[in-house]
């Protein structure tokens, strides 16, 4: 009797059922939890994205009606596959003298990949894969050229 006392006191580990109960747990919650996660994580992308484009179009937007500038924006900003360059007008001025780095922000969301917008002197157009989904998020509509 007084040896089975002996064993009760000294044993202070967890059992082997124990700790895979736990592991069992820790599995159930991660894979509840984990595509919301992943939703959350697409979703700040995306509004990073959004912010990113919007800063480029306000900057083209304060160039344009600057009267020292006097200049109608032309040209494009476009993104393929994630990359923004620009493309001939005077857009790339416009950012420069924004103070906008030479190398534009990376679209790292999946919903913005691909989009053209286009400076006109009445306006912008948004166009491609994800244009118009763009111009809706941004609360912009997309003129003729």
């Amino acid at each position: 009797m007084n040896n089975l006392k002996e064993q009760k006191l000294n044993n202070k580990g967890f059992s082997l059922v124990e700790l895979i109960i736990v592991i069992a747990i820790m599995a159930v919650l991660i894979g509840v939890l984990a595509p919301q996660y992943l939703k959350y994580v697409e979703r700040s992308r995306q509004s990073a994205d959004i912010d990113n484009v919007n800063q480029m179009i306000s900057a083209v937007e304060i160039f344009a009606a600057d009267p020292v500038e006097g200049a109608t924006v032309t040209g494009k900003i476009e993104c393929t596959s994630g990359a923004v360059t620009t493309n001939g007008g005077n857009v790339r001025d416009a950012l420069d003298a924004a103070g906008l780095p030479a190398t534009l922000p990376k679209m790292k969301s999946s919903a913005y990949q691909t989009w053209t917008l286009e400076f006109h002197a009445n306006g912008i157009q948004f166009t491609g894969t994800n244009g118009t989904d763009l111009a809706t998020a941004l609360g912009r509509t997309s003129v003729a050229p």
